[in-house]
């Protein structure tokens, strides 16, 4: 007999998961008609093609099972790479324990199984705990090992590689299965579960290229070394999403000469998948990675995880707080937003055929998280090509980046059409100007940040108020600057944000600023008033919980990073803790007598009216621009139904309905003829 009858089997994950199945299906031929092999297989014919395969291996052999687990053994101690079984070994399983466990998932591999453990138990086509129990309780030296079967099978349970479908059954009578994924790997394949992905060593990023600003160059550096030395510990990245925290945790695990398992959020929900999770990644050679994204205020606990032979990565956002049961030691690392140099390497490195000289300015411009940056860059790539050009324009990008993931901030806020240049707004003089300073302010808002980390944290975000009475033109001034600023604008939606429920309206509010943040768009709150009240004085439990939501929005607000613009009607209502955080505050004024006239020429476009009748209009109706666009709306609606241009008798009508809706009269005498038919 040669000194390994598996010399010509190759060394594979499959394989070995073949040949240990096969010494398993020697011991159920033994067991399963107690002893009596001839019996066996005539209950089971499909058992016979399984003896023929055996006894080539081992002619003229008795001791079947005994010869087989012997050559499995030597063919184990040759192999030259990593095979799971083997993982599991090393991991704490023992011998019997592989057995059970290949036992319980057989009919994965060959449901003709099923129909032997149908016949030994009645009814079930899986193997019951005490089925197994029965089967594997003596020994080759024929000594009765019940307990030790016993705590093996309730072992495999505990550890997550094998799964009760009834567990409220007595023990005995526990049907056992092996879960899919776990079976998959077994056999050398990657796991299909919706939650889980892996990513293999030679797929993941080296951990020299991964771009990180320079104050956390030396800690990605030096983190491998220390992981490696202490492998129970639980490293936390930080960040914005889409930032790279993921991306990092892969070039720590590819230092680590490991793959890459990622769980989601569910992995949480069911301590069965936690238990799994961590079998899998001792099977895959995995560093498991759990991305969980917890909101404000919010804190998990952080299960055992079974089988822990690589530092726990965790993917999370900046807000909630994590600990663990077994007390781990944890590491934190905190990925800040990429600067303007960082965003263009990204940019970069994720389209090289870009003319780096167009390049900077866009990337300067859009603050971005890495992983939108370079999905950014792709997409104005492509809109660029469709529009014939081989270079990205700043309108490119602009639509590439309403792309991104809009689902995530339209749910609780709405995004506003862009509107012209700021030379169409009707202001006064100061107000434009205070309007152009706050632009250029947005425009440098990293560079002054930057400048101020010297004396004080530098926060890149700007805050604005715009105060002033209905109609005088803040929305629009919203709508022209973001324009300038070439960002989408979102008006927060109070109704999807505000909620009766404690904690809701701040969780809310925290997406829609986070999500504003990660895409660089221009956060418009309006009638700020409505959140920014004054705090009252606690006499009940609604005034308490009011006052926690304004302490809420103050923090967020002073922590923001973005471009944030409130409107208020009454700005004497708005606590004056929010005025003190505002960066800017502007203030609009009811137009006087040219700027009426402007607004009203600009609403009106061709028209017959007399132009001294216009100025007489503007002169002596004291009315805001929103009012004005209203009269200019309703002559046109006139002058369409009479089907001829806009006239003064159409302007007239329009300006008595605007005052009748404000309980009032209009200031100019009625045209003659009178124009009620027209009314």
């Amino acid at each position: 007999m040669n000194a390994s009858p598996f010399a010509d089997v190759p060394y594979s994950a499959g394989q070995h998961c073949r040949l240990a199945l096969f010494g398993v299906i020697a011991h159920l031929m033994e067991e399963c008609a107690d002893g009596d092999l001839r019996a066996a297989l005539e209950a089971h014919p499909f058992l016979v093609d399984y003896h023929q395969e055996i006894m080539a291996r081992f002619p003229g052999t008795d001791t079947l099972t005994a010869a087989w687990r012997a050559a499995v053994l030597r063919w184990e101690e040759a192999a030259p790479q990593r095979l799971p079984l083997c993982a599991l070994l090393r991991a704490g399983l023992s011998r019997i324990d592989l057995e059970l466990l290949l036992a319980a998932g057989i009919v994965e591999e060959d449901p003709r199984f099923g129909q032997m453990f149908e016949r030994a138990q009645g009814r079930e086509r899986r193997p019951t705990l005490g089925l197994l129990l029965a089967w594997w309780r003596i020994d080759s030296n024929g000594d009765d090992r019940a307990d030790g079967v016993r705590r093996a099978l309730l072992d495999l349970v505990q550890r997550g590689l094998l799964d009760v479908l009834n567990p409220d059954a007595p023990r005995p009578d526990w049907v056992l299965s092996v879960p899919h994924a776990l079976w998959d790997c077994l056999r050398g394949d990657a796991p299909s579960v919706r939650w889980l992905k892996h990513e293999p060593l030679e797929s993941l990023p080296a951990l020299d290229s991964y771009i990180v600003p320079a104050v956390a160059r030396a800690q990605c550096t030096a983190l491998p070394g220390l992981l490696r030395a202490r492998s129970d510990q639980i490293l936390i990245v930080r960040g914005p999403t889409h930032n790279g925290r993921r991306t990092l945790l892969g070039g720590i695990a590819r230092a680590l000469g490991k793959s890459v398992l990622t769980a989601e959020p569910a992995v949480l929900e069911e301590e069965q998948r936690w238990r799994m999770f961590g079998a899998l990644c001792v099977l895959l050679d995995a560093m498991p990675v759990l991305h969980c994204d917890l909101a404000l205020g919010e804190s998990k606990v952080l299960p055992a995880l079974p089988f822990a032979d690589a530092p726990l990565g965790l993917a999370t956002t900046r807000h909630g707080a994590w600990s663990s049961v077994d007390a781990r030691p944890i590491l934190a690392l905190e990925l800040p937003m990429p600067d303007a140099e960082e965003r263009f390497r990204h940019w970069i490195a994720s389209v090289p055929e870009h003319d780096p000289v167009m390049v900077r300015p866009l990337a300067a411009g859009a603050r971005l998280t890495s992983g939108n940056v370079r999905r950014a860059a792709r997409s104005a790539a492509g809109f660029a090509a469709l529009a014939g050009r081989s270079t990205v324009e700043l309108s490119d990008l602009q639509q590439a980046c309403r792309e991104l993931q809009p689902a995530r901030i339209e749910t609780l806020a709405t995004r506003l059409p862009a509107a012209g240049a700021l030379h169409d707004l009707a202001v006064a003089d100061p107000t434009r100007e205070e309007l152009e300073a706050l632009a250029a302010r947005c425009r440098m808002r990293e560079q002054l940040a930057a400048a101020s980390a010297a004396v004080a944290q530098g926060n890149p975000g700007v805050r604005a108020l715009f105060a002033g009475g209905s109609g005088t033109g803040k929305t629009l001034a919203a709508r022209l600057l973001a324009a300038m600023l070439g960002k989408d604008l979102y008006r927060i939606d109070l109704a999807a944000t505000v909620n009766k429920y404690l904690g809701e309206t701040e969780k809310n509010l925290n997406r829609a600023f986070a999500a504003a943040e990660e895409l660089d768009v221009v956060l418009l709150l309006d009638e700020g008033d409505a959140l920014m009240a004054n705090r009252t004085d606690v006499s009940s439990s609604n005034d308490r919980y009011a006052n926690l939501e304004t302490n809420f929005l103050l923090q967020r607000i002073e922590s923001y990073e973005g471009i944030l613009l409130v409107t208020s009607n009454a700005a004497d209502r708005i606590d004056k803790a929010f005025t003190r955080r505002m960066d800017v505050v502007i203030n609009f004024r009811s137009p006087d007598e040219w700027r009426r006239y402007d607004i009203l020429k600009t609403h009106l476009g061709a028209h017959t009216v007399d132009d001294d009748w216009l100025q007489q209009a503007a002169c002596r109706c004291a009315l805001s621009g929103g009012q004005w666009r209203n009269v200019a709306a309703h002559a046109r609606l006139l002058a369409l139904q009479a089907e001829c241009p806009i006239a003064a008798e159409h302007l007239y009508a329009a300006l008595v309905r605007e005052y009748r809706k404000s309980g009032a009269q209009c200031p100019l005498r009625p045209l003659r003829p009178p124009m009620s038919a027209v009314a």
